[in-house]
């Protein structure tokens, strides 16, 4: 009896492992546009002459322009604040310091009564110095005017300007106001009490000019 052979059987080939899908790339984060500048606005209340910019103190310009009524508060409160300083500590110390037969504590009163005279002056005096306040731009320069008793107006040209600075004090922060300051090669003109916005494109306006006049602000 014959053995029978196995049948040969033939291998199996391995089967191919499964490419793995490749890894998702991530995506780029989207830009981010650009927040839109809303156009600066002056405040239309603020156009028209100061009071008392006549010539020669009020050169020709259909671009005048006072200045915040609110630092008319600013000064008040600025003034009130270092009269009192001034004023009633030494009243207070003499009072109680000098002896009550002595006439020099009646000095106290007196330095008193000044000061309170002093502050009722300035109270009254600030919103017409406010008031008299204004600023214009023309084609080569900028006219600021200032001053009661005093007039004053310096015209700025743009071909001269050095620096162009914006300062505000805590009290004129709380008060959104700033103050613009020009410096030329041989004089310095300030346009106190404007609101920020409009102090921040005047300052942007000058540099753009002054470059255009070769200044090179």
């Amino acid at each position: 009896m014959q053995s029978q052979q196995p049948e040969f059987t033939a291998p199996t080939p391995a089967a191919s492992p499964t490419p793995e899908p490749p890894l998702a790339q991530p995506l780029p984060a989207p830009l981010e546009a650009e927040p839109a500048r809303t156009p600066f606005v002056p405040d239309p209340s603020l156009d028209g002459l100061p009071d008392r910019a006549v010539e020669p103190f009020a050169p020709p310009s259909d671009a005048w322009r006072r200045v915040s009524p609110k630092l008319t508060a600013v000064k008040r409160i600025t003034s009130s604040i270092w009269l009192a300083i001034l004023f009633i500590p030494a009243s207070v110390a003499i009072w109680f310091l000098v002896p009550p037969e002595e006439p020099v504590r009646w000095v106290a009163i007196a330095w008193l009564a000044l000061g309170l005279a002093w502050w009722l002056w300035l109270f009254f005096r600030s919103r017409r110095y406010v008031a008299a306040l204004g600023w214009a731009r023309r084609e080569k320069d900028l006219c600021v005017v200032s001053g009661l008793m005093f007039r004053r107006l310096e015209v700025i040209p743009f071909g001269r300007m050095q620096v162009a600075k914006v300062s505000s004090g805590p009290l004129m922060q709380a008060f959104g106001l700033s103050t613009v300051e020009l410096v030329t090669a041989g004089a310095s003109a300030t346009v106190p009490g404007l609101p920020s916005d409009e102090a921040k494109a005047l300052r942007d306006l000058i540099i753009e000019l002054s470059d255009a006049e070769g200044s090179g602000l």
